[in-house]
C-alpha cells in the first residue's frame, strides 16, 4: 500500500530534529526524546492521522532494512538501529497496548513522494 512520505517525515523530523538530538549523546538515553515524541503524538492526533502514524512505525520497525533511513533527519547522524530503537520507544509510549507487528507480518507500506492532495484524494479525504 502506498502511504504518502511526507506526511510521515513532518512526524518523525519532531523526534529526529527535536530538542533531543542537541544532547551531547542523544542515544545515551532514549528518555531525553519523550517530550518529542509526545509533541509528534500531539499533532498527529490533532490533524487525525495517528493512525497512518501508526502503521508507518510499525512497519519501520518491523522491516526497518532500506527503508527506515530515509526517516533519519539532518541533525544527528542516526543509523537503522538507532532509528528503529528510537521509533519503538514512541510506539510504546503511544500505543502501549498495540503489540508491534513480528517482521514479516507488518504491512507492506511503500513511502512514495506525493502531494497533500494527491494524498487526500488517495485516502478519500478531499474536501
Amino acid at each position: 500500500m502506498k502511504i504518502r512520505k511526507e506526511l510521515i517525515a513532518g512526524y518523525t523530523r519532531l523526534l529526529t530534529m527535536g530538542r533531543a538530538v542537541n544532547a551531547p549523546d542523544p542515544m545515551a538515553d532514549l528518555a531525553q526524546f519523550d517530550a518529542d515524541i509526545r509533541s509528534m503524538h500531539k499533532r498527529a492526533y490533532k490533524e487525525g492521522n495517528l493512525d497512518w502514524l501508526r502503521l508507518a512505525l510499525d512497519s519501520l520497525i518491523a522491516n526497518p532494512r532500506g527503508r527506515i533511513g530515509q526517516f533519519a533527519g539532518q541533525q544527528y547522524p542516526f543509523d537503522e538501529a538507532e532509528l528503529q530503537a528510537l521509533f519503538r520507544r514512541a510506539y510504546g509510549m503511544i500505543w502501549p497496548d498495540q503489540p508491534l507487528s513480528e517482521p514479516g507480518d507488518e504491512a507492506d507500506l511503500d513511502f512514495v513522494e506525493m502531494s497533500a492532495e494527491d494524498w487526500d484524494a488517495f485516502t478519500g479525504n478531499a474536501s
